[in-house]
């Protein structure tokens, strides 16, 4: 294996691993149906967040967690991307492009790249989370398992509007409770998978509707990692507003000059 294709973090970080090779995986080719009338000239990934566009904030927290080999998955209006971002030197990164003629699924979209990712574990990551996650504790925590994949999870309250009953099995109410709140834990769009995912993988497949749903009823273990930190899954325009209001994002400037959404 050769050191100089893949990103390299030494045991001087909070790894135990002698030596951890990684790379990520950024889905990044959807239409952004959400989001529109703002996607219907610009794809999704390039819509700015404080005048910096969602790539580019994921782009440069992997990079701050030391993962510069980087496979952007493109599709609707890919040419954009590609435009802007390049090979990624501007950024300190080293970029791949996969291009998609047609949708393939958050899975499917992979069946192409085996051979880049040299059968080792990668990061996988929609190109519309934006998020503080310690990407290199959760990379650490999933190679010190024996899963096949590791989901980033965050902790979610659900209210409820009415008052609610819990019934004994002969229907009478064993308790009752007003318009409580459930905490669920959320999957991200964040992934870390061993190599042999791609047993698995098939074009036109989905991880959460498809891939994890089989591999969990044929026995093999995904592990989930919960954090508290900053995640917006930026797919429609109350995310949008969100995130473009949040203090940790707007604190982010850059001065590269991304394409009008209103003009093109």
């Amino acid at each position: 294996m050769e050191q100089s294709s893949y990103n390299v973090i030494q045991n001087n970080t909070i790894f135990k691993n002698e030596a951890i090779y990684i790379k990520a995986v950024i889905l990044a080719g959807g239409k952004g149906t959400r989001l529109r009338p703002l996607t219907y000239a610009v794809p999704k990934p390039l819509l700015p967040i404080n005048q910096s566009p969602i790539l580019e904030h994921i782009l440069l927290h992997l990079k701050k967690h030391g993962i510069t080999d980087i496979i952007i998955a493109i599709g609707y209006l890919g040419y954009q991307i590609k435009n802007y971002f390049g090979d990624g030197s501007e950024w300190g990164v080293n970029i791949e492009y996969s291009e998609e003629k047609e949708a393939l699924g958050t899975a499917g979209c992979l069946a192409k790249l085996k051979d880049k990712l040299k059968g080792e574990s990668f990061l996988l990551m929609g190109g519309d989370n934006l998020t503080n996650l310690d990407i290199t504790n959760f990379i650490e925590y999933h190679l010190n398992k024996d899963g096949i994949g590791t989901i980033a999870l965050v902790e979610i309250d659900v209210p409820v509007e009415y008052g609610v009953v819990d019934l004994e099995e002969d229907t009478a109410i064993k308790r009752f409770r007003e318009k409580p709140t459930f905490k669920y834990h959320a999957s991200t769009m964040l992934y870390c998978l061993s190599p042999e995912i791609f047993e698995f993988i098939e074009e036109g497949k989905d991880f959460a509707k498809d891939i994890f749903p089989y591999l969990l009823s044929r026995g093999y273990k995904i592990y989930g990692y919960t954090f508290k930190d900053l995640w917006i899954d930026v797919g429609r325009i109350d995310d949008y507003n969100k995130a473009n209001n949040h203090v940790e994002l707007c604190n982010f400037k850059i001065e590269k000059q991304i394409p009008d959404i209103k003009n093109n």
